[in-house]
């Protein structure tokens, strides 16, 4: 039987001839059931008629850019029941967050987007799982196959549950096929991207060769970022911060990728994130300081590039230090080491160190003061396994400890301290699972005097969220503060607050006034997030 593939869609700019089986797929569009807001022509058209552009290994149809607002889309959650075994919330939450990997990496939408799971008066893109062969797929050869309407934003999406290989299905990359992987390429087509010419294998987009390395392709890489944001727009979304306790909200600059906010003992708090202000494809590392008094310095900008965000925490040997992820696809982790902020500008000594570790998601910082010791979190390249190193002020990072085998598909958000409870030292991680629910976890553990993470356990929350940066602060030493991302259409954002004071831990979780578009962040002091 020929290996499974993802289905040549509506979007090529040609008849195409598979590379597994030598069969013609003709350009073709249709509707599945329900009504969609702009029906188009329903025909059959060569797509060299469709306005379309070349942007490095990608043809895009220029064409169908959403503007629907809001841009509705519906999800028929009963065959995904049916073929895959998923409960309503699970496919809900793969579906949002296969979107949201392209938000993750600098794509923007003019338009509030909206995700059903029964039709309403009318949606642009309709999403349903079919068996093979059911449908438009022939043979044993499909996992999925998106089409559009001609002359309309319109999109339909069907994910496949090939019965040939049934049991290679899996929402939580324990399988070779991960559906949220197979959503997330075929959201790409809906963009308006082809098939690369060419690209990695590990590319979202990339055709054939889709179980790479039995890991699931849920990271846009560097020719996806730049294709997508051709499709649609380059995020440029408001960076936002307050106290944490509350108060008004001051804008401190834009940016398309997480952000992260740092306090030290003197008060002295550091904003940092991706600066896209050319509207250039590249993002550039800016960071502002902020007094105790809450004055705002200027935005101080270095000549790095970063992909997916900067974090930033404490430093043990004075100042600020911050993490980020190389702009290509090596995923090289960099860390800057005394940085500065002050009301006339920004310090930052030397060049960025590069490190042995590589992730493919933004790395996370915090400073132990118990071990004296800077520790990384991170979602290693190739596995996607979360790891944890350390270093001390001379720059030496510990061999990585791997998590008990969790991993994640978001920047993790981590904080260490006194932590009354345990009457010692913890760090806490926060992520939200791998599976299709997506609930957000607690990791705990401490720093040895030799600088190894010592893992104790993950606490499961009654609390969902998407893969976007999440970040967590400790509290009076009994606290934990976790700002969050919603699962509904509007955004918001969330605190989870996990109260030990009582010596018996309650949790509760509540949205706070602004929304959070690709992660937020909170220190001892301040709170941040990025969205419009």
């Amino acid at each position: 039987m020929p290996r499974p593939r993802l289905a040549v869609t509506a979007r090529s700019m040609r008849w195409t001839t598979s590379p597994v089986s030598p069969r013609r797929i003709p350009l073709a569009v249709h509707l599945h059931r329900g009504t969609m807001k702009r029906p188009g022509l329903l025909a059959t058209f060569l797509m060299g008629f469709l306005p379309a552009a070349t942007v490095g290994a990608y043809s895009l149809n220029t064409a169908v850019r959403w503007g629907d607002n809001p841009y509705v889309i519906d999800v028929i959650t009963g065959p995904f029941q049916t073929h895959f075994g998923l409960n309503n919330a699970s496919i809900m939450t793969i579906a949002r967050s296969a979107l949201q990997s392209w938000q993750n990496s600098g794509v923007r939408f003019n338009t509030n987007i909206e995700f059903h799971d029964t039709t309403p008066n009318a949606s642009d893109l309709e999403i349903e799982a079919k068996t093979c062969c059911d449908g438009d797929c022939s043979g044993n050869s499909c996992l999925g196959r998106s089409s559009y309407i001609f002359l309309s934003d319109n999109c339909s999406i069907d994910i496949y549950m090939n019965t040939g290989v049934a049991s290679a299905y899996s929402d939580n990359g324990t399988q070779t096929f991960d559906l949220q992987s197979i959503f997330t390429h075929e959201f790409g087509h809906c963009l308006g991207l082809t098939h690369p010419s060419t690209s990695s294998p590990e590319a979202v987009m990339h055709q054939g060769n889709y179980a790479f390395g039995a890991y699931p392709k849920r990271f846009p890489r560097e020719d996806d970022k730049l294709g997508g944001q051709h499709a649609q727009y380059i995020a440029d979304y408001p960076v936002r911060v307050r106290a944490r306790t509350g108060g008004g909200w001051t804008q401190v600059g834009t940016t398309s990728g997480s952000v992260g906010v740092a306090t030290q003992t003197d008060g002295w708090s550091l904003v940092t994130f991706e600066n896209d202000s050319n509207q250039d494809y590249t993002s550039r590392i800016s960071y502002v300081g902020i007094d105790p008094s809450g004055t705002v310095g200027p935005t101080c900008t270095s000549t790095d590039y970063a992909f997916d965000g900067v974090a930033v925490s404490e430093n043990p040997g004075g100042g600020f230090a911050a993490a980020f992820r190389s702009s290509n696809d090596t995923g090289a982790i960099y860390v800057y080491r005394g940085v500065y902020g002050s009301l006339a500008g920004c310090f930052w000594g030397g060049s960025p160190q590069l490190t042995t570790m590589t992730s493919h998601r933004r790395p996370s910082l915090a400073y132990d003061a118990a071990s004296g010791r800077l520790v990384m979190a991170f979602i290693e390249m190739g596995t996607g396994k979360l790891r944890v190193s350390t270093s001390t002020s001379a720059g030496t990072w510990t061999n990585p400890t791997q998590i008990n085998g969790e991993w994640t598909d978001t920047s993790v958000g981590i904080d260490c301290g006194y932590w009354a409870p345990a009457g010692a030292n913890r760090c806490f991680l926060t992520f939200p699972a791998s599976n299709g629910e997506h609930q957000l976890r607690i990791a705990e553990g401490y720093i040895t005097a030799a600088g190894t993470f010592m893992y104790l356990g993950t606490h499961v929350t009654a609390g969902w969220t998407l893969n976007v940066a999440s970040d967590v602060q400790i509290v009076n030493g009994n606290r934990l503060e976790i700002i969050h991302a919603s699962t509904n259409n509007t955004r918001d954002a969330y605190m989870y607050i996990r109260d030990c004071a009582s010596g018996t831990c309650t949790d509760s979780n509540f949205p706070i006034e602004r929304k959070t578009f690709v992660g937020g962040s909170i220190s001892s002091a301040k709170l941040v997030t990025a969205a419009p």
